[in-house]
């Protein structure tokens, strides 16, 4: 079955064309949902066989396509099935350089603190880097 849309113009748009619109969304507004939706289609896999092979389930993956999960805990295990960096499919762009051993301990303590002291933390290092750079 084919189902057409009357597009502006008079142009037809078939569902399999309406499809892969999402690959012509521009940069700037690339999300971790439509990274991972495109990134599963090309494999060619449903939500339900990308949640199987990382390990968690189809609401999961619906979720963070529809823009309703922007810090899922299985990020790692859904990047290792796409054979994506966890970094690019989070964020975009490039992948993240290859943390250090330092800075990936600071990272996994940040993930630990609760809100207001991550917020009190963040404060003070924008007020040293701030104070640094009108040094310089």
């Amino acid at each position: 079955m084919q189902i057409t849309h009357q597009a502006s113009k008079g142009r037809i748009m078939t569902y399999a064309h309406a499809q892969n619109f999402e690959t012509y969304i521009p940069r700037e507004m690339d999300t971790l949902g439509s990274r991972l939706r495109r990134r599963r289609r090309e494999r060619g896999w449903t939500q339900e066989e990308l949640a199987l092979r990382a390990g968690t389930n189809q609401a999961v993956i619906q979720k963070i396509e529809n823009g309703k999960s922007l810090r899922p805990r299985k990020i790692d295990e859904i990047a290792g099935v796409l054979d994506v960096n966890p970094a690019w499919l989070m964020f975009g762009g490039k992948s993240a350089p290859a943390l250090d051993e330092e800075a990936t301990e600071v990272a996994k303590a940040w993930n630990q603190l609760p809100e207001p002291i991550r917020s009190r933390i963040k404060r003070n290092i924008f007020e040293h880097a701030l104070i640094k750079s009108t040094k310089g």
